[in-house]
């Protein structure tokens, strides 16, 4: 994917505080030493429309409109882009409901494929535990899109469940990005680059 993209969501990043140093908790328990919050990216229709497209890009490009039944955005950043991804492919979306015994909302049949979308994924879990909803209720899942794939150790635990990850950049290229912003010092950079 274009490197401008990357810049424009890190400068994005970097005028409204959503990438900071600090160890934080993800929301799947693991501690990082960075904060990465891309729902900022929401907050700015310009940039939310020209990463939606970039994604969009990825999918008719890299996995084909015709290979997937229906979107499934991963609550709760994934679902304006399954959102945007549905119009401009004219693919039915689907809603993860939590805590309901049936946990796909909309129109679907057993076999469907089901193409997941999420704004980032680190660990993999919570795509996993997404995945496992759906093959629960008799979809499959062979493709993922995210915009910043995090690690390459989600690439892998997905892969052995025989899932695609695609995504318009990673985390080198973002703090790559960020580091010509001036936005790390090179400490940070060092720190943050051995965690890719």
């Amino acid at each position: 994917m274009s490197i401008n993209l990357v810049d424009i969501v890190a400068k994005s990043l970097v005028k409204t505080g959503g990438f900071l140093i600090w160890p934080d908790k993800t929301d799947e328990g693991v501690l990082q030493p960075y904060v990465l919050n891309l729902t900022i990216i929401l907050s700015d229709p310009r940039i939310f429309e020209k990463v939606a497209r970039g994604m969009v890009n990825i999918v008719k490009e890299e996995i084909g409109v015709e290979n997937f039944n229906s979107i499934l955005g991963i609550p709760l950043a994934g679902i304006p882009y399954a959102s945007y991804i549905s119009l401009k492919t004219g693919k039915p979306m689907l809603l993860l409901k939590e805590d309901k015994a049936k946990a796909l909302e909309g129109l679907f049949k057993m076999g469907d494929k089901i193409l997941l979308v999420d704004d980032f994924i680190s660990t993999g879990r919570q795509m996993l535990r997404a995945m496992d909803k759906v093959i629960s209720e008799g979809g499959l899942v062979e493709d993922a899109v995210v915009i910043v794939c995090q690690s390459k150790n989600a690439v892998e635990k997905l892969k052995k469940r025989e899932v695609e990850l695609h995504f318009l950049f990673d985390f080198k290229e973002l703090v790559e990005s960020l580091r010509k912003l001036d936005a790390l010092t090179d400490e940070e950079y060092e720190s943050l680059l051995s965690r890719t």
